[in-house]
């Protein structure tokens, strides 16, 4: 990367460093190796690819940036279809519980229409 101008430093811009189809691949490939580099590897890194030091460095820190960003992704994502399927699963548990109590009920009340219970109404004190 060359300096940056006059012009780039009072405005703080500066030109992206385009990378060629070879450079990009061999970054890649060290990235899966390692994600992280000690100072001897960016060093030979950078000469092998004709870089700075501080531009691998700066790939890097991109690299595992975009990385983490994806993983997170993938993760949100992941967890909101499971909170779908738990929210589709609460609700049918719901409605199992309502058809239950609703059955219950109306057992309940067949049962003492029938008069049957009554004695252990009696028993248990009810009236």
């Amino acid at each position: 990367m060359r300096p940056a101008n006059k012009r780039e430093e009072a405005e703080g811009t500066r030109r992206k460093l385009r990378l060629s189809e070879e450079q990009l691949s061999l970054l890649e490939h060290s990235f899966r190796a390692h994600s992280t580099l000690v100072h001897d590897q960016k060093r030979e890194l950078a000469q092998r690819l004709q870089l700075q030091p501080r531009q691998v460095e700066v790939w890097f820190q991109n690299r595992r940036a975009r990385s983490k960003l994806k993983q997170t992704e993938e993760d949100c994502e992941s967890l909101r279809k499971c909170c779908q399927r738990l929210t589709n699963e609460n609700r049918r548990l719901k409605r199992e519980l309502m058809e239950l109590r609703a059955a219950t009920l109306r057992t309940c009340s067949s049962w003492r229409e029938d008069g049957e219970g009554r004695e252990e109404d009696q028993f248990l004190g009810h009236h």
